[in-house]
């Protein structure tokens, strides 16, 4: 997973990007094509990066075509616990 962290890491930027800004180069850099099943494992690993700090997320990571990504800022808020735990196709808790 180093590997696909680098990749991930060197696409997010400081300011937000939709996820498939980031998923999708990842993909093509990795040689795979972004279809659904690499696309789950892209945003897989993502969710571990949230969780442990190193993106920040706006919104669920369950609808990942619908939320944003950035490098956590240096003072960094908490992980987006509803982007976190949500699970797949189901909208976060309101």
């Amino acid at each position: 997973m180093d590997h696909l962290d680098a990749i991930l890491l060197a696409h997010a930027r400081r300011e937000r990007r939709k996820v498939a800004q980031i998923v999708a180069p990842t993909a093509i850099e990795m040689g795979v094509q972004p279809t659904d099943r690499e696309a789950r494992v892209i945003v897989a690993r993502i969710r571990d990066l949230v969780s442990g700090g190193a993106l920040e997320a706006k919104g669920s990571l369950s609808r990942p075509r619908f939320n944003e990504l950035r490098l956590r800022s240096e003072k960094g808020s908490p992980p987006d616990a509803d982007a976190v735990n949500a699970a797949p196709g189901r909208a976060p808790p309101r």
